[in-house]
Protein backbone atom coordinates (compact mmCIF):
# COMPACT_ATOMS: atom_id res chain seq x y z
CA UNK A 1 0.00 0.00 0.00
CA UNK A 2 1.43 3.46 -0.97
CA UNK A 3 1.31 6.05 2.08
CA UNK A 4 -0.07 9.50 1.42
CA UNK A 5 3.65 10.86 1.10
CA UNK A 6 4.15 8.51 -1.52
CA UNK A 7 1.35 9.52 -3.89
CA UNK A 8 2.30 13.30 -3.82
CA UNK A 9 5.96 12.40 -4.74
CA UNK A 10 5.13 9.89 -7.13
CA UNK A 11 3.69 12.29 -9.75
CA UNK A 12 7.05 14.35 -9.65
CA UNK A 13 9.20 11.49 -10.31
CA UNK A 14 6.86 10.84 -12.66
CA UNK A 15 7.20 14.73 -14.22
CA UNK A 16 11.13 14.31 -13.72
CA UNK A 17 11.27 11.01 -15.94
CA UNK A 18 9.39 12.16 -18.85
CA UNK A 19 11.26 15.57 -19.04
CA UNK A 20 14.52 13.61 -19.14
CA UNK A 21 13.02 11.47 -21.68
CA UNK A 22 11.82 14.51 -23.74
CA UNK A 23 15.33 16.66 -23.39
CA UNK A 24 17.09 12.91 -24.78
CA UNK A 25 14.95 12.80 -27.90
CA UNK A 26 15.67 16.50 -28.75
CA UNK A 27 18.67 16.23 -28.26
CA UNK A 28 19.33 13.14 -30.46
CA UNK A 29 17.14 15.27 -33.20
CA UNK A 30 19.03 17.98 -33.44
CA UNK A 31 22.23 16.57 -33.72
CA UNK A 32 20.47 14.18 -36.94
CA UNK A 33 19.65 17.48 -37.90
CA UNK A 34 22.79 19.20 -38.06
CA UNK A 35 25.22 16.49 -38.10
CA UNK A 36 23.80 14.69 -41.12
CA UNK A 37 26.60 13.48 -43.18
CA UNK A 38 26.44 14.31 -46.85
CA UNK A 39 27.28 10.58 -48.35
CA UNK A 40 25.50 8.40 -45.31
CA UNK A 41 27.22 4.75 -45.60
CA UNK A 42 25.00 1.43 -45.48
CA UNK A 43 26.60 0.42 -42.39
CA UNK A 44 28.16 2.93 -39.72
CA UNK A 45 31.14 2.15 -38.65
CA UNK A 46 32.14 3.61 -34.71
CA UNK A 47 34.67 5.87 -34.31
CA UNK A 48 36.93 5.91 -31.78
CA UNK A 49 38.16 8.93 -29.74
CA UNK A 50 41.77 8.50 -30.44
CA UNK A 51 41.78 7.51 -34.37
CA UNK A 52 43.49 3.87 -32.80
CA UNK A 53 41.34 2.45 -36.30
CA UNK A 54 44.79 4.13 -38.02
CA UNK A 55 46.80 1.75 -36.88
CA UNK A 56 44.96 -1.44 -37.72
CA UNK A 57 45.87 -3.45 -41.11
CA UNK A 58 43.70 -1.38 -43.65
CA UNK A 59 44.63 2.00 -42.17
CA UNK A 60 40.93 2.95 -41.11
CA UNK A 61 39.12 1.94 -43.89
CA UNK A 62 37.42 -1.08 -44.36
CA UNK A 63 40.17 -2.54 -47.02
CA UNK A 64 42.71 -1.48 -48.83
CA UNK A 65 42.31 -2.78 -52.72
CA UNK A 66 45.40 -3.03 -55.61
CA UNK A 67 44.87 -3.26 -58.76
CA UNK A 68 47.03 -5.26 -60.49
CA UNK A 69 47.74 -7.05 -63.78
CA UNK A 70 48.50 -10.91 -62.57
CA UNK A 71 51.70 -10.53 -65.70
CA UNK A 72 52.86 -8.47 -63.21
CA UNK A 73 54.67 -10.54 -60.48
CA UNK A 74 57.46 -8.04 -59.79
CA UNK A 75 54.94 -5.34 -58.80
CA UNK A 76 52.82 -7.37 -56.66
CA UNK A 77 56.16 -9.06 -55.03
CA UNK A 78 57.32 -5.81 -54.48
CA UNK A 79 54.05 -4.40 -52.94
CA UNK A 80 53.31 -7.51 -50.78
CA UNK A 81 56.84 -6.75 -49.02
CA UNK A 82 56.28 -3.13 -48.70
CA UNK A 83 52.99 -4.25 -46.91
CA UNK A 84 53.98 -6.63 -44.63
CA UNK A 85 56.70 -4.34 -43.19
CA UNK A 86 54.15 -1.50 -42.72
CA UNK A 87 51.77 -4.38 -41.75
CA UNK A 88 49.23 -3.41 -44.33
CA UNK A 89 46.31 -6.23 -45.43
CA UNK A 90 46.20 -5.79 -49.46
CA UNK A 91 43.16 -7.13 -51.47
CA UNK A 92 44.22 -7.74 -54.79
CA UNK A 93 42.09 -6.46 -57.83
CA UNK A 94 43.14 -8.28 -61.48
CA UNK A 95 43.62 -5.51 -63.71
CA UNK A 96 42.95 -6.34 -67.74
CA UNK A 97 45.22 -4.43 -70.79
CA UNK A 98 43.25 -2.45 -73.08
CA UNK A 99 42.79 -4.96 -75.74
CA UNK A 100 40.91 -7.22 -73.19
CA UNK A 101 38.10 -4.43 -72.94
CA UNK A 102 35.59 -4.90 -76.01
CA UNK A 103 34.57 -1.35 -77.03
CA UNK A 104 31.30 -2.28 -77.47
CA UNK A 105 31.25 -2.12 -73.13
CA UNK A 106 32.71 1.44 -73.07
CA UNK A 107 29.78 4.14 -73.11
CA UNK A 108 31.49 6.35 -76.11
CA UNK A 109 29.33 9.56 -77.55
CA UNK A 110 28.08 8.90 -81.20
CA UNK A 111 31.55 10.96 -81.86
CA UNK A 112 34.11 10.86 -78.78
CA UNK A 113 35.88 13.71 -78.60
CA UNK A 114 38.44 11.88 -77.06
CA UNK A 115 38.91 8.15 -78.31
CA UNK A 116 40.32 6.20 -76.12
CA UNK A 117 43.99 4.65 -76.48
CA UNK A 118 44.54 0.90 -75.54
CA UNK A 119 46.49 1.88 -72.30
CA UNK A 120 43.67 4.18 -71.26
CA UNK A 121 41.32 1.69 -71.82
CA UNK A 122 43.00 -0.95 -69.74
CA UNK A 123 43.41 1.89 -66.77
CA UNK A 124 39.84 2.61 -66.78
CA UNK A 125 38.61 -0.92 -66.74
CA UNK A 126 41.01 -2.03 -64.33
CA UNK A 127 40.03 0.92 -61.82
CA UNK A 128 35.73 0.33 -62.69
CA UNK A 129 36.86 -3.17 -61.04
CA UNK A 130 37.61 -1.68 -57.90
CA UNK A 131 34.76 0.75 -57.77
CA UNK A 132 32.76 -2.27 -58.16
CA UNK A 133 34.18 -4.61 -55.43
CA UNK A 134 33.43 -1.41 -53.39
CA UNK A 135 29.85 -1.27 -54.62
CA UNK A 136 29.42 -5.41 -54.46
CA UNK A 137 30.81 -5.39 -50.94
CA UNK A 138 28.89 -2.65 -49.87
CA UNK A 139 32.06 -1.55 -48.38
CA UNK A 140 31.67 1.67 -46.38
CA UNK A 141 34.60 2.93 -47.46
CA UNK A 142 37.91 1.61 -49.16
CA UNK A 143 41.17 2.42 -50.14
CA UNK A 144 42.19 1.51 -53.85
CA UNK A 145 45.96 1.88 -54.82
CA UNK A 146 48.06 0.92 -57.89
CA UNK A 147 50.61 -1.96 -57.79
CA UNK A 148 53.74 0.38 -58.22
CA UNK A 149 53.51 2.48 -54.94
CA UNK A 150 55.82 3.73 -52.99
CA UNK A 151 54.95 5.12 -49.16
CA UNK A 152 56.99 6.29 -45.92
CA UNK A 153 57.68 4.45 -43.27
CA UNK A 154 55.48 6.97 -40.77
CA UNK A 155 52.34 6.55 -43.43
CA UNK A 156 50.27 6.72 -40.05
CA UNK A 157 51.70 9.78 -38.10
CA UNK A 158 51.09 10.98 -41.79
CA UNK A 159 47.62 9.67 -42.19
CA UNK A 160 46.51 10.75 -38.57
CA UNK A 161 47.72 14.21 -39.32
CA UNK A 162 45.58 13.91 -42.70
CA UNK A 163 42.33 12.84 -40.44
CA UNK A 164 42.49 15.50 -38.11
CA UNK A 165 42.94 18.00 -40.92
CA UNK A 166 40.36 16.71 -43.17
CA UNK A 167 38.05 16.67 -39.84
CA UNK A 168 39.04 20.68 -39.66
CA UNK A 169 37.61 21.12 -43.52
CA UNK A 170 34.61 19.25 -43.07
CA UNK A 171 33.04 18.68 -39.32
CA UNK A 172 30.48 20.85 -37.98
CA UNK A 173 32.23 22.51 -34.56
CA UNK A 174 29.16 21.45 -32.72
CA UNK A 175 26.53 18.57 -32.92
CA UNK A 176 24.20 20.48 -32.33
CA UNK A 177 25.18 23.72 -34.99
CA UNK A 178 26.27 23.86 -38.10
CA UNK A 179 29.08 26.11 -37.88
CA UNK A 180 32.09 25.04 -39.43
CA UNK A 181 35.94 26.59 -39.03
CA UNK A 182 36.01 26.48 -43.08
CA UNK A 183 33.16 28.79 -43.33
CA UNK A 184 33.11 28.36 -47.54
CA UNK A 185 31.99 24.58 -47.13
CA UNK A 186 30.33 23.19 -48.22
CA UNK A 187 28.98 26.28 -49.88
CA UNK A 188 31.60 29.57 -49.61
CA UNK A 189 29.58 33.01 -49.57
CA UNK A 190 30.00 35.98 -51.80
CA UNK A 191 33.73 37.00 -49.92
CA UNK A 192 35.31 33.94 -51.37
CA UNK A 193 38.29 34.41 -48.60
CA UNK A 194 40.28 31.39 -48.33
CA UNK A 195 40.58 30.28 -44.51
CA UNK A 196 44.20 29.28 -43.51
CA UNK A 197 43.83 26.97 -40.41
CA UNK A 198 47.03 26.24 -38.52
CA UNK A 199 47.30 22.70 -37.50
CA UNK A 200 49.09 23.15 -34.35
CA UNK A 201 45.62 25.03 -33.48
CA UNK A 202 43.04 23.25 -34.81
CA UNK A 203 39.32 24.21 -33.46
CA UNK A 204 37.74 21.45 -31.84
CA UNK A 205 35.28 19.51 -34.41
CA UNK A 206 32.20 17.29 -33.82
CA UNK A 207 33.24 13.37 -33.52
CA UNK A 208 32.57 11.87 -36.61
CA UNK A 209 29.89 9.42 -37.12
CA UNK A 210 30.94 7.10 -39.77
CA UNK A 211 34.78 7.35 -40.70
CA UNK A 212 37.60 8.82 -38.90
CA UNK A 213 38.61 10.91 -41.29
CA UNK A 214 34.87 12.63 -41.21
CA UNK A 215 31.82 12.46 -42.35
CA UNK A 216 31.10 14.63 -45.32
CA UNK A 217 34.19 13.45 -48.12
CA UNK A 218 33.45 11.33 -51.15
CA UNK A 219 37.27 11.16 -52.38
CA UNK A 220 40.60 11.21 -50.16
CA UNK A 221 43.39 11.64 -53.21
CA UNK A 222 46.46 10.69 -51.04
CA UNK A 223 48.89 9.79 -54.39
CA UNK A 224 48.72 11.83 -57.21
CA UNK A 225 51.24 13.60 -59.86
CA UNK A 226 49.71 16.96 -59.53
CA UNK A 227 47.61 19.10 -58.00
CA UNK A 228 46.51 22.53 -57.47
CA UNK A 229 44.78 24.04 -54.66
CA UNK A 230 41.83 26.32 -55.10
CA UNK A 231 42.01 30.29 -55.71
CA UNK A 232 39.53 32.93 -54.69
CA UNK A 233 38.35 32.32 -58.41
CA UNK A 234 37.18 29.35 -57.78
CA UNK A 235 33.31 29.25 -57.61
CA UNK A 236 32.93 25.70 -57.57
CA UNK A 237 35.29 25.02 -54.33
CA UNK A 238 35.77 25.20 -51.01
CA UNK A 239 38.91 27.45 -50.15
CA UNK A 240 39.57 26.34 -46.56
CA UNK A 241 43.11 25.00 -46.25
CA UNK A 242 45.17 23.01 -43.17
CA UNK A 243 48.46 24.12 -43.12
CA UNK A 244 50.91 21.98 -40.73
CA UNK A 245 54.69 23.42 -40.33
CA UNK A 246 57.74 21.63 -40.28
CA UNK A 247 56.19 18.42 -41.13
CA UNK A 248 60.15 16.03 -40.70
CA UNK A 249 57.67 13.81 -43.76
CA UNK A 250 58.10 16.20 -45.87
CA UNK A 251 61.20 17.60 -48.20
CA UNK A 252 62.00 20.98 -48.61
CA UNK A 253 61.29 22.67 -51.59
CA UNK A 254 64.07 22.24 -53.94
CA UNK A 255 63.70 18.82 -54.29
CA UNK A 256 60.26 19.45 -55.44
CA UNK A 257 59.68 20.53 -59.00
CA UNK A 258 56.62 21.92 -60.92
CA UNK A 259 55.80 19.12 -62.87
CA UNK A 260 55.19 16.53 -59.78
CA UNK A 261 53.56 19.14 -57.00
CA UNK A 262 51.83 22.54 -57.47
CA UNK A 263 54.29 25.36 -58.47
CA UNK A 264 52.47 27.72 -56.18
CA UNK A 265 52.60 24.80 -53.51
CA UNK A 266 56.33 25.44 -53.21
CA UNK A 267 56.51 29.07 -53.99
CA UNK A 268 53.36 29.87 -51.29
CA UNK A 269 54.62 27.85 -48.39
CA UNK A 270 58.20 27.78 -46.72
CA UNK A 271 59.77 24.08 -46.47
CA UNK A 272 58.43 21.22 -44.58
CA UNK A 273 55.00 22.64 -45.07
CA UNK A 274 52.35 20.09 -45.82
CA UNK A 275 48.67 21.72 -46.93
CA UNK A 276 45.85 19.50 -46.77
CA UNK A 277 42.79 21.12 -49.40
CA UNK A 278 40.28 20.25 -51.52
CA UNK A 279 41.39 18.77 -54.67
CA UNK A 280 41.33 20.52 -57.63
CA UNK A 281 42.88 19.31 -61.23
CA UNK A 282 44.67 16.36 -59.98
CA UNK A 283 46.33 14.08 -62.00
CA UNK A 284 47.20 10.22 -61.84
CA UNK A 285 44.97 7.91 -59.61
CA UNK A 286 47.98 6.29 -58.00
CA UNK A 287 46.24 6.07 -54.39
CA UNK A 288 42.46 7.06 -53.28
CA UNK A 289 39.87 6.14 -50.99
CA UNK A 290 36.35 6.32 -51.70
CA UNK A 291 33.29 5.81 -49.40
CA UNK A 292 30.46 3.76 -50.99
CA UNK A 293 28.58 6.56 -52.28
CA UNK A 294 31.59 7.91 -54.49
CA UNK A 295 31.67 4.31 -55.12
CA UNK A 296 27.85 4.27 -57.20
CA UNK A 297 28.45 7.37 -58.67
CA UNK A 298 31.87 6.79 -60.03
CA UNK A 299 30.44 3.47 -61.35
CA UNK A 300 27.35 5.01 -62.87
CA UNK A 301 28.53 8.26 -64.39
CA UNK A 302 32.06 6.31 -65.72
CA UNK A 303 31.05 2.57 -66.82
CA UNK A 304 27.08 3.15 -67.15
CA UNK A 305 26.77 7.04 -68.28
CA UNK A 306 29.42 8.21 -70.51
CA UNK A 307 33.22 7.59 -71.03
CA UNK A 308 34.72 10.66 -71.82
CA UNK A 309 38.36 10.92 -70.80
CA UNK A 310 40.98 8.50 -68.65
CA UNK A 311 40.13 7.41 -65.43
CA UNK A 312 41.92 9.71 -63.72
CA UNK A 313 40.71 12.71 -65.29
CA UNK A 314 36.89 11.49 -65.38
CA UNK A 315 37.44 11.23 -61.54
CA UNK A 316 38.67 15.07 -60.95
CA UNK A 317 35.69 16.00 -63.58
CA UNK A 318 33.70 14.65 -60.99
CA UNK A 319 35.30 15.67 -58.32
CA UNK A 320 35.00 19.15 -60.06
CA UNK A 321 30.86 19.41 -60.55
CA UNK A 322 32.11 19.47 -64.21
CA UNK A 323 29.17 16.47 -64.88
CA UNK A 324 26.63 18.16 -62.78
CA UNK A 325 26.09 20.14 -59.15
CA UNK A 326 24.38 17.13 -58.11
CA UNK A 327 26.98 14.71 -59.10
CA UNK A 328 29.75 16.53 -57.84
CA UNK A 329 32.22 14.64 -55.29
CA UNK A 330 33.39 16.54 -52.38
CA UNK A 331 37.23 15.41 -52.75
CA UNK A 332 40.36 15.96 -50.44
CA UNK A 333 44.04 15.79 -50.69
CA UNK A 334 47.19 16.70 -49.60
CA UNK A 335 50.08 17.90 -51.28
CA UNK A 336 53.07 16.72 -50.52
CA UNK A 337 51.16 13.22 -51.78
CA UNK A 338 51.25 10.30 -49.45
CA UNK A 339 52.08 8.10 -52.10
CA UNK A 340 54.21 7.78 -55.23
CA UNK A 341 55.24 5.80 -57.87
CA UNK A 342 57.97 3.53 -57.31
CA UNK A 343 60.59 3.47 -59.90
CA UNK A 344 62.38 0.19 -59.71
CA UNK A 345 66.34 -0.35 -60.55
CA UNK A 346 66.35 -1.40 -64.57
CA UNK A 347 64.91 -0.53 -68.26
CA UNK A 348 62.78 3.29 -67.46
CA UNK A 349 60.27 1.33 -70.06
CA UNK A 350 59.31 -1.06 -67.68
CA UNK A 351 57.84 1.04 -65.24
CA UNK A 352 54.65 1.53 -67.53
CA UNK A 353 52.09 -0.62 -68.82
CA UNK A 354 50.40 2.05 -70.91
CA UNK A 355 53.24 4.93 -71.59
CA UNK A 356 56.21 4.76 -74.03
CA UNK A 357 59.02 5.63 -71.80
CA UNK A 358 62.59 6.07 -72.85
CA UNK A 359 64.77 3.15 -73.32
CA UNK A 360 67.40 3.87 -70.79
CA UNK A 361 68.75 2.25 -68.08
CA UNK A 362 68.19 3.25 -64.57
CA UNK A 363 70.60 2.48 -61.52
CA UNK A 364 69.26 3.73 -58.55
CA UNK A 365 65.83 3.05 -57.64
CA UNK A 366 63.86 5.62 -55.64
CA UNK A 367 60.33 7.88 -55.49
CA UNK A 368 59.45 11.34 -55.77
CA UNK A 369 59.02 13.45 -53.05
CA UNK A 370 59.06 10.50 -50.27
CA UNK A 371 61.40 10.36 -47.87
CA UNK A 372 61.83 7.36 -45.81
CA UNK A 373 60.81 5.44 -48.37
CA UNK A 374 59.79 1.34 -47.99
CA UNK A 375 61.26 0.60 -51.23
CA UNK A 376 64.54 2.50 -50.78
CA UNK A 377 64.32 0.79 -47.04
CA UNK A 378 63.68 -2.88 -47.96
CA UNK A 379 66.99 -4.02 -47.43
CA UNK A 380 67.65 -2.82 -44.31
CA UNK A 381 64.19 -4.39 -43.54
CA UNK A 382 64.93 -7.79 -44.66
CA UNK A 383 67.85 -7.57 -42.52
CA UNK A 384 65.77 -6.58 -39.20
CA UNK A 385 67.32 -3.70 -39.29
CA UNK A 386 65.37 -0.49 -37.44
CA UNK A 387 66.27 3.06 -37.30
CA UNK A 388 68.38 4.85 -38.62
CA UNK A 389 66.20 4.89 -42.18
CA UNK A 390 68.04 5.86 -45.41
CA UNK A 391 66.10 9.59 -46.28
CA UNK A 392 66.16 10.06 -50.20
CA UNK A 393 65.86 13.63 -49.80
CA UNK A 394 68.28 14.78 -46.43
CA UNK A 395 68.08 18.20 -45.51
CA UNK A 396 71.58 19.54 -46.52
CA UNK A 397 72.04 22.84 -44.63
CA UNK A 398 72.35 24.76 -47.65
CA UNK A 399 68.66 25.74 -48.24
CA UNK A 400 67.08 28.80 -48.59
CA UNK A 401 66.35 30.55 -44.94
CA UNK A 402 62.33 29.91 -45.02
CA UNK A 403 61.19 32.76 -46.11
CA UNK A 404 57.55 34.46 -44.07
CA UNK A 405 54.53 33.09 -45.46
CA UNK A 406 52.93 35.05 -48.44
CA UNK A 407 49.94 34.52 -46.86
CA UNK A 408 48.87 38.25 -45.40
CA UNK A 409 46.54 36.79 -41.78
CA UNK A 410 44.66 39.92 -40.60
CA UNK A 411 43.21 39.58 -37.52
CA UNK A 412 40.80 37.71 -36.39
CA UNK A 413 37.66 39.01 -34.60
CA UNK A 414 36.37 37.16 -31.08
CA UNK A 415 34.76 34.79 -32.73
CA UNK A 416 37.24 33.51 -34.93
CA UNK A 417 39.81 33.59 -32.47
CA UNK A 418 38.23 31.72 -30.53
CA UNK A 419 37.39 28.69 -32.96
CA UNK A 420 41.13 28.94 -33.14
CA UNK A 421 40.66 29.89 -37.26
CA UNK A 422 42.14 33.14 -39.27
CA UNK A 423 40.62 34.30 -42.14
CA UNK A 424 43.35 35.58 -44.27
CA UNK A 425 43.61 37.05 -48.29
CA UNK A 426 45.39 36.51 -50.94
CA UNK A 427 47.73 39.33 -52.25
Amino acid sequence: MLTQASRRIRPHILRIVAFCVIFLVTLWLLRRAFDQPIAEPLAPVPVEDDLKDIHNRTLGFEKIFVVNRPARTDRRDAMTLAAAFTDLNLSWISAVSGDQVLDLTIPLDKEPANPPRSGDKGGWRSHLHAIHAVVEQRLTTALIMEDDLDWDIRLRDQLRTFALSTRALLQPLSILLADRADPTFPQHDDTREIVNISFSDLPETARPRTSLYGDHWDVLWLGHCRMEYPSVFDEAYSLGRVVQSNDPTVPSRNYMHGEWESAKFTDDYPDHTRVTHHAKLPLCSHAYAITQRAARVILFELSIERYTDPFDVSLAQLCEGQRGPERKLTCITTQPALFKHWKPRGWVNSASDIANLRDEWKDVAGSEIIRWSVGVNMERLVRGETGDWIDQYPDTGDEEEEEEDKVQVTEPDSNQAEKGYFITRRN
